[in-house]
């Protein structure tokens, strides 16, 4: 359901994913509109979110859909939600969202950040040479000088877009199910309304 019958290959999938055939206003609001349709509850489908928009503030990458639908299901919120919210780290935000994690991590542990220019892309690198080779020197010298103040910094931005997403959410979604409900209703033919069981008459 809702795929194509023709897949695109490879290469048109990584540049629609950069830049959208449909362009960003149009693909903003198609999340949003999918979002929207999510079935559950408010509550659960903005818990949903806001652990894949947490969880996307993290350095685990390649890992975010799989951890934020695992603690959306722990939390008993709304797993496909979490996967929408953890989008949140893509091509376009991952960037800035590094060098926040790793800046506010050098400052919380109180190093110098004049002295820090970190290159992302050696530490992904080694990152993913050290874990196909079972590497823990590699890791010790190319990885974790980056990763651990990314780690650290990455704690409070998790807490703060995590209680952010929810509680902005949670009442967009309340009026919008609240107003698709008397939409439907409006539409729904005229019928008999029968009393619940044991009410009196």
């Amino acid at each position: 359901m809702f795929q194509r019958r023709q897949k695109l290959p490879l290469l048109s999938k990584v540049g629609s994913w950069l830049w959208p055939r449909m362009g960003w206003r149009r693909t903003l609001s198609y999340y949003r509109h999918r979002l929207q349709r999510i079935p559950g509850t408010p509550s659960s489908i903005a818990a949903g979110f806001a652990c894949g928009a947490s969880i996307a503030m993290t350095p685990f990458y390649g890992t975010h859909m799989v951890t934020a639908g695992l603690l959306a299901w722990a939390l008993r919120g709304n797993v496909f939600a979490s996967l929408v919210g953890a989008q949140v780290a893509n091509p376009w935000t991952a960037p800035p969202l590094w060098f926040a994690a790793y800046y506010l991590g050098i400052w919380m542990l109180g190093s110098d950040i004049a002295g820090h220019a970190p290159n992302f892309i050696e530490m992904f690198r080694g990152l993913t040479d050290s874990i196909c080779t079972t590497d823990m020197d590699m890791f010790r010298e190319r990885v974790w000088p980056i990763f651990w103040p990314m780690l650290v910094g990455s704690v409070p931005m998790v807490v703060v877009v995590g209680i952010a997403s929810y509680f902005t959410l949670l009442p967009v979604l309340k009026t919008v199910q609240q107003r698709r409900f008397l939409r439907l209703q409006r539409k729904a033919p005229p019928r008999a309304v029968f009393p619940p069981a044991g009410a009196d008459v």
